[in-house]
């Protein structure tokens, strides 16, 4: 996996990035190779030792073919269960959003927001939503250079109409 400087990139976990290059770092001992990554929203930097990348599901900003997908996903017909309790709602959105796969992130919020209409969400459930739509939002606004406020709107507008 190979990634340019100052490229934005996703680690599902953390959200978009900035990659700021490869350095070597001691771990244990050990010097790794590692990728620097920049999270501005969180105000935080990371050094991924480089073997690592795939296994952490680190990946590039999606397309902007793959936004049509991501925002054909949320047009959808949600997929939920209310008879699952949300523990299981949760471990099962949980796994999706983990994968860091854009659709299965655009599952994970269209399903969770069309079901806190009908009921109230846990406040798993809502976290799951709002880091769900925040992510993509992020994503699609950078892959589509738009702003920000106005794709986060646009999704807002497609899940919760």
């Amino acid at each position: 996996m190979e990634f340019d400087q100052q490229e934005f990139v996703v680690y599902p976990r953390y959200g978009v990035g900035r990659v700021l290059g490869v350095t070597k770092k001691e771990f244990a001992g050990q010097s790794e190779r590692c990728l620097g990554i920049r999270f501005e929203e969180q105000n935080l930097a990371l050094y991924i030792p480089v073997h690592r990348l795939e296994q952490v599901r680190l990946r590039s900003v999606m397309s902007r073919s793959m936004t049509t997908q991501v925002m054909s996903a949320m047009k959808s017909r949600a997929r939920y269960d209310t008879a699952n309790s949300h523990k299981e709602r949760v471990k099962h959105y949980q796994e999706k959003f983990n994968t860091g796969d854009p659709v299965e992130m655009a599952e994970v919020a269209r399903d969770l927001a069309r079901l806190s209409k009908r009921q109230d969400l846990s406040m798993e459930e809502e976290g799951l939503c709002r880091d769900s739509i925040n992510l993509l939002a992020r994503e699609i606004a950078i892959s589509r250079k738009a702003d920000l406020q106005r794709v986060r709107k646009d999704i807002e507008e497609v899940l919760y109409r």
